[in-house]
């Protein structure tokens, strides 16, 4: 975060002293001084036992962690619990990440095992550290920003926070735990209570809820996306180009045994080598035959054993062109047919690229996109590869609750009730089945074919079959209207963006942190 200033301070330990008060004074008699002594230390021993009894209560009721300062924000202090909560959230991405295979963090190892920046040394750790303690001071500023102009929770930001609760209690007893004091402190470390929780929870929800009305409320005339569009015309433009990947990859070894033959830096680099020949030599035997006017897809089924990955006549907004042609492409004098072949690593040791493409237009997409709902009914419990069987059933399925819309009303709120409810995609089940659908898309060709039908009107419906997605079945549809073309909301989207970043950097500016000795309970 801008102006974000941490100043770690060394831990102190206050060390007390306990007197134990005498006896007063004490009539010596024979035979019973001895006792007296004894009374005296068994006294002292248990007034010891005693504040070591307290000392461990103390501890495991987590005293010192739940009111150490973890972060000092503008003067007001918060715990390790605050941060946290932050530090739980950006280590979560990054396991979703890892999963994905884009990152280098292992979920499996403690952050504080493994290196973030091998440049400064700093730790997963460290770097979720770091993010936690901005976040928690981007979220303490926006919501005293909100605060201060009276800012009331919407209906969605309450929703939010009644399905967050309402899913802790189903999550800590799904997971196991013996109750949900237990599974807040696991999630969320050993200082978090429930309390704890619905306070940072409804703090984090003002903010972002705020944060959401000021996007809301920005709006653009069509005079303002045609201005950037004069000065930035390379990155808005449409084209469409033809390309074909090879790569150049170090393939895994493994011995008899199955396990993997490791290989020094030298070796690694030298088989990359032998395989950037074989790499070069395809691609530059293709670019030749697509100079010479050759078909491309004849050429794509011909070297497909070859080629990583290849797309014909796709169309891309100029901002998404593979940067390493993109000079290429953006010259005004390319014309129809032009083929360029640029090669590049991508920071591994063990893959190396070449790429063929082909030019074949540029031209501002005018065309509308379409406000699309869906219901996704999929076929088969393993719907990635249904019978003809599971597809009729899909296909049943999709006309009985097409039926049953239209026999309840059959408004646009009632198709979004049964998408919300029914719907395998659950990404856009969460917004009714809602998309907007245009030819940049990855959209399976029937569902696209459908959405933009240019006699297509708004209340139309239909049931299309799906055979190319991970989820296969059958797509209910219902046409909600024809909105700006895809270029236009790239535009408004950036001029949005823009705007966003500099009002959120004119309230964070004001906000600065300093760490204290409860951020070593955090992680």
């Amino acid at each position: 975060m801008r102006g974000l200033n941490e100043t770690v301070s060394a831990s102190r330990e206050k060390r007390t002293r306990q007197d134990v008060a005498s006896q007063g004074p004490m009539q010596k008699k024979r035979g019973t001084e001895k006792a007296g002594s004894g009374h005296t230390a068994y006294t002292v021993i248990g007034v010891i036992v005693a504040l070591a009894v307290i000392a461990i209560l103390i501890m495991n009721s987590r005293f010192f962690q739940s009111r150490a300062t973890a972060v000092t924000i503008n003067g007001e202090k918060y715990t390790a619990a605050d941060v946290q909560f932050h530090y739980t959230g950006a280590r979560q991405y990054e396991g979703y990440m890892a999963m994905m295979g884009r990152t280098s963090f292992d979920p499996q190892r403690s952050p504080k095992d493994q290196i973030y920046n091998k440049a400064d040394g700093t730790t997963w750790h460290d770097h979720f550290l770091a993010q936690a303690v901005e976040g928690l001071t981007q979220e303490i500023a926006m919501s005293t920003e909100a605060e201060k102009a009276g800012h009331e929770l919407s209906d969605k930001g309450q929703a939010d926070i009644k399905d967050t609760l309402s899913s802790l209690e189903s999550n800590w007893i799904a997971s196991g735990y013996a109750d949900r004091a237990s599974y807040l402190r696991a999630t969320y470390g050993p200082s978090m209570t429930y309390d704890k929780f619905v306070e940072i929870l409804n703090r984090s929800t003002l903010a972002s809820d705020f944060a959401a009305s000021h996007t809301d409320s920005l709006s653009y005339e069509k005079s303002d996306l045609e201005a950037y569009y004069a000065e930035n015309q390379n990155t808005v433009d449409t084209f469409v180009v033809t390309q074909f990947l090879f790569q150049a990859t170090v393939p895994m070894e493994k011995d008899a045994e199955g396990k993997v033959i490791e290989r020094t830096e030298e070796e690694t680099a030298a088989a990359l080598e032998e395989a950037k020949k074989t790499a070069k030599a395809d691609a530059e035997a293709l670019k030749v035959r697509l100079e010479a006017g050759e078909d491309p897809a004849v050429l794509a089924e011909e070297f497909k054993d070859k080629i990583t990955f290849s797309y014909l006549s796709e169309r891309r907004l100029g901002g998404n062109v593979n940067s390493e042609y993109t000079d290429w492409a953006y010259d005004r004098d390319r014309k129809s047919g032009d083929v360029t072949m640029v090669d590049y690593g991508d920071g591994s040791a063990t893959t190396y690229n070449y790429c063929v493409a082909m030019f074949e237009d540029r031209y501002l997409d005018n065309a509308p996109t379409a406000n699309i709902r869906h219901i996704l009914i999929g076929a088969g419990e393993n719907s990635a590869n249904p019978t003809d069987e599971e597809y009729a059933q899909a296909e049943k399925k999709a006309q009985e609750l097409l039926d049953k819309w239209k026999s309840e009303g059959g408004d646009e709120d009632a198709f979004a009730k049964l998408a919300a409810e029914n719907s395998a995609d659950t990404g856009s089940a969460a917004k009714g089945g809602l998309m907007n659908v245009s030819n940049y898309d990855k959209f399976v060709d029937t569902f696209t074919q459908w959405s933009l039908d240019p006699a297509r009107k708004a209340g139309d419906t239909g049931i299309v079959k799906n055979t190319g997605s991970s989820i296969k079945g059958y797509h209910l549809m219902y046409f909600v209207g024809w909105d700006d073309p895809r270029w236009m909301q790239t535009v408004e989207n950036i001029l949005r963006q823009k705007d966003i970043t500099d009002w959120e950097d004119q309230i964070f500016s004001g906000y600065t942190a300093e760490t204290g000795s409860g951020l070593k309970y955090v992680g």
